[in-house]
């Protein structure tokens, strides 16, 4: 049975957080892959069967936000568990490097929200003695590691050259954009890129000894969790940074000048501007969409589950033109419209090879859209907050689609609590009356009684899949992000426990998760 086939036919719930705020004891402030173990055996206990970490791209010095990436296919070097890395502890610069950080370690481990930037730079220092032993001790005799790590370049040469190119250069430039770079390295001309390919020859690969290190680390969480019964569920950002090596290395894929965003809605009255690159969809489908094919490829490659961002955008995406202060729709027509994101879907499911991919359809989505992702069996989501029946009331979560995924808040939103609590009033007797059946005035406080009821609630729901944060199982107010805001508070949310002192302190809310499960035969 594949997997899509096992998610559709069942009842599993899952729980959402992402991979840097899980804490541990032995984490540098940022949760790594070593990280995912230990919490997917902790929310395997409770009886989750799904675990969403969100993207886990590489971005850029100073930016935290995963859907404006380095990559689109490229790991971050800051979810490395280096402790488990044999070439840092067999080397003795590598060692003494790590425990000269203890004071570092400390400090980035006590702090509130990740450190991201301090802690990537520790890593990647360490991984480079790491990486000079492992060509002493491994490439220089071809040993049976040296010639894994020669397969998995083969086996990723699609994306891995280009983006260890770029990595090597941009550090070269100390971070400059690829457009200020000489002509011959900014233009990804033959010539200029395997000259200095040549002559950086160790450097540029030591980005691809990184990318492989991250890959075995996350394949071995993916089978620990597939041990204990839980899926891992990925994503893919819809759009890269113009700043990326892709846009680099493959730029007839983008329309260059051109920005993609967002028409106005309930986040932005005047639309969105993301600063990302336009994709040719015109080239794209002429040439097979083989870009697409290749990143579908490695995200089933790592995970059981994976989640399209902006699932809209592949039917029409919302792009500003050079100096334009109003955007529009790349392609016009309903049915060209319609005609392109089946084209898309299909190429979807046809390279996830039974793996699941889950559409976000959230803001202003055409019907066609939603219609179309219940007959491709593809899941789109389900927020309780934003359900309605055309006279608005809130719809009844028995009513969604079995395809479909339901869920209490998104990483983009409030957090259940923080909703509840800043509801208007006539809004929370609305609602408060689908969820309990009773009529009020509205003044129904967030406590562990109206938690468990719209838990419940959800729980309930028709849909094959249900998910909660784990700020909703908790019943904080700590966000992940806040659409249309810039600053530290933005993607750096860290569990304030370890998932044995979370076990203590939510022992009451932990509990009534656990039996929600089995009342409602999600366990």
């Amino acid at each position: 049975m594949t997997i899509q086939d096992q998610v559709l036919s069942g009842r599993l719930n899952g729980i959402l957080l992402p991979l840097s705020a899980m804490k541990t004891e032995r984490d540098w402030g940022v949760g790594d892959f070593a990280s995912l173990i230990e919490w997917t055996e902790f929310f395997a206990s409770l009886g989750t069967k799904i675990v969403q970490i969100l993207p886990l791209q590489e971005t850029a010095p100073g930016e935290t936000c995963p859907y404006s990436a380095l990559s689109a296919f490229a790991t971050d070097p800051v979810y490395a568990d280096i402790s488990s890395v044999e070439d840092i502890c067999a080397s003795q610069e590598a060692s003494a490097y790590v425990s000269s950080l203890s004071d570092n370690i400390a400090a980035w481990h006590q702090a509130k929200r990740a450190p991201f930037n301090a802690v990537k730079q520790a890593k990647l220092r360490a991984l480079w003695p790491g990486y000079k032993h492992f060509l002493q001790a491994e490439a220089a005799v071809n040993s049976a590691r040296f010639q894994a790590f020669e397969a998995y370049q083969a086996a990723q040469s699609g994306w891995l050259r280009g983006y260890a190119l770029f990595r090597a250069v941009k550090e070269f430039y100390k971070w400059q954009t690829w457009t200020a770079w000489p002509d011959g390295l900014k233009n990804f001309e033959p010539g200029a890129v395997n000259a200095f390919e040549a002559k950086y020859r160790e450097y540029v690969n030591f980005f691809a000894y990184v990318q492989w290190i991250l890959d075995l680390q996350l394949r071995k969480a993916k089978t620990a969790a597939q041990e204990k019964g839980v899926l891992i569920f990925g994503d893919i950002p819809f759009g890269t940074n113009l700043d990326s090596a892709e846009v680099w290395s493959e730029r007839e894929n983008y329309r260059l000048g051109y920005e993609i965003g967002a028409p106005a809605d309930q986040f932005s009255k005047g639309g969105q501007r993301w600063g990302l690159p336009a994709y040719d969809w015109q080239y794209q489908h002429s040439h097979h969409l083989t870009l697409w094919r290749r990143k579908i490829r490695r995200v089933t490659e790592l995970y059981d589950i994976f989640r399209l961002d902006h699932l809209v955008g592949f039917f029409r995406t919302y792009v500003f033109a050079p100096g334009d202060e109003q955007g529009g729709f790349d392609i016009q027509g309903e049915q060209n419209q319609i005609d392109r994101g089946y084209n898309f879907l299909r190429m979807v499911l046809d390279e996830a090879k039974g793996k699941l991919p889950v559409g976000e359809d959230l803001g202003v989505i055409p019907n066609y859209v939603r219609r179309m992702l219940v007959d491709l069996r593809i899941p789109g989501y389900k927020v309780l907050r934003w359900e309605r029946e055309d006279n608005g009331y809130y719809r009844e979560p028995r009513n969604y689609p079995a395809v479909s995924l339901a869920t209490t808040s998104t990483h983009d939103t409030e957090t259940v609590r923080g909703w509840w609590e800043t509801m208007d009033q006539r809004e929370r007797a609305n609602i408060w009356e689908m969820i309990s059946a009773q009529k009020t005035d509205g003044n129904v406080p967030f406590n562990l009684d109206t938690q468990r009821a719209i838990l419940r609630r959800v729980l309930d729901s028709n849909s094959a899949i249900t998910l909660f944060s784990w700020q909703d199982i908790i019943g904080t107010t700590d966000r992940v992000n806040t659409p249309g805001t810039v600053g530290e508070q933005n993607w750096t949310y860290r569990s304030e426990y370890t998932p044995y002192q979370a076990a203590e302190t939510y022992s009451v809310q932990l509990a009534m998760y656990k039996e929600l499960l089995k009342e409602t035969g999600r366990n």
